[in-house]
């Protein structure tokens, strides 16, 4: 005969305590194994560690069951939802634009574009819907067609919209600074310099 736990109960709350558990165990099991020399080393130890902690990040910042907000759609998918999250290259491979090498706002323009198809070409409306409507579709694609360095603001939004990491962020963002601080150093190098006086010659009298 099942017992059911009435009103007040722990009944209920077996199920999710004993999986909570195994999940507990399983996790302390994994942080004593990545203790061992070279293991957080190793490529596919890296890949899944990615993954993991996109995941638990897209999970905590959207729980299950939470209702879209008013810009997102359940077509659109949720952070970490299916359609949503990058799919990682397979083991050996790393298709991965990386914007470390760009040094001029039209390399890393270029680096964003590469990204943008990396992560599967979303259209502009859905990267907008995807970044909280921070900005709209229309400045991201302006954005990407100009020729100046975009802001900040808007490159954190185009990773966002592409559904990306925050390993992914980081990246542009230093590519970005680098790049925005080369660039104001070159502005101030321009004006520290100033032309040497020309000393006022003075005609003196001969004398006889």
């Amino acid at each position: 005969m099942t017992r059911q736990a009435g009103p007040g109960g722990s009944g209920s709350q077996a199920g999710p305590d004993a999986e909570a558990a195994a999940v507990v165990t399983a996790i302390a099991g994994l942080r004593w194994k990545l203790r061992r020399q070279g293991m957080l080393e190793h490529p596919a130890v890296q890949q899944e560690m990615r993954k993991l902690e996109e995941q638990v990040a897209a999970q905590l910042a959207h729980p299950p069951g939470r209702s879209p907000g008013r810009h997102r759609s359940p077509a659109g998918g949720t952070p970490g939802g299916q359609g949503w999250a990058q799919i990682s290259d397979a083991f050996g491979y790393d298709l991965k634009p990386d914007p470390a090498n760009a040094t001029t706002p039209a390399q890393f323009i270029r680096a964003l574009w590469e990204y943008k198809v990396w992560s599967g070409d979303p259209s502009w409306r859905k990267m907008a819907a995807r970044a909280g409507q921070t900005f709209v579709h229309s400045t991201m694609h302006a954005a990407m067609h100009g020729d100046g360095l975009p802001k900040l603001d808007v490159v954190k939004a185009i990773i966002n919209g592409c559904g990306g990491s925050e390993d992914d962020l980081r990246a542009f963002a230093t590519a970005w600074r680098r790049i925005q601080a080369a660039r104001v150093g070159d502005t101030s190098l321009g004006h520290s310099f100033q032309p040497a006086p020309v000393p006022v010659l003075q005609l003196v009298p001969a004398t006889e």
